[in-house]
């Protein structure tokens, strides 16, 4: 099943660098809404990959929630994770981060804008959501709770992560405070707006590297 999974794992991985070259390559001037989509989308893979779990230390948890809104998901991830060169920095090395979905932050002169239009009603579905990183240095006993909040990538339709242990089945949700093992592979998909147009982006991260 170990050769299984790492199968699947290089063949995704392969999938989404090469759509990264495509991109560089396609691009004169690469678009900056799918750039920062796949930064996003590597920076949530790292975090996973680096997932900081240990069952006998309750205010550790692997929490993933879904949500379906539309024809997109809001899904939203909580985990324990090692951020490397912390240390260095004179930080704690294990920190609670999550990623999830929110309204974009507007200028007050567009609101205003839109108040003046009356018959140009704001759709959310056209400009997407902003996706966050929140990162707290502690991880407490309020999972989810406080830290800051950094945004990733503009323009993002949906989020969705799934869920599998053994690369057969999958879940929506994960919750190691019902579920003791951690998933070994979280699937990471993306739906963003360029240019008028939806594009889909997805990688797969397994945790194991700091599992106890």
């Amino acid at each position: 099943m170990v050769v299984l999974i790492m199968g699947i794992l290089f063949a995704v991985m392969f999938g989404v660098f090469f759509r990264a070259s495509e991109i560089v390559r396609e691009g004169s001037p690469p678009s900056e809404t799918r750039q920062r989509a796949m930064l996003a989308l590597e920076s949530m893979r790292t975090a996973i990959n680096n997932t900081y779990y240990m069952a006998d230390i309750e205010r550790l948890l692997f929490y993933g929630k879904s949500e379906v809104k539309g024809d997109g998901h809001m899904d939203r991830l909580t985990l324990a994770s090692v951020v490397p060169g912390a240390e260095e920095s004179g930080t704690p090395e294990v920190r609670e981060v999550s990623f999830y979905l929110a309204e974009p932050e507007r200028p007050q002169n567009a609101e205003n804008a839109e108040e003046n239009q009356p018959g140009q009603p704001r759709v959310q579905e056209e400009r997407g959501y902003t996706l966050y990183r929140r990162e707290d240095q502690h991880v407490d006993e309020k999972p989810g709770e406080g830290g800051a909040h950094y945004p990733l990538a503009d323009h993002v339709l949906s989020l969705r992560f799934r869920y599998s242990y053994n690369a057969k089945t999958w879940y929506d949700e994960w919750n190691t405070k019902k579920t003791s093992p951690l998933p070994r592979l979280i699937q990471i998909q993306m739906v963003i707006q360029v240019a008028g147009r939806k594009e889909r982006l997805e990688t797969l991260a397994s945790p194991g590297l700091y599992i106890n």
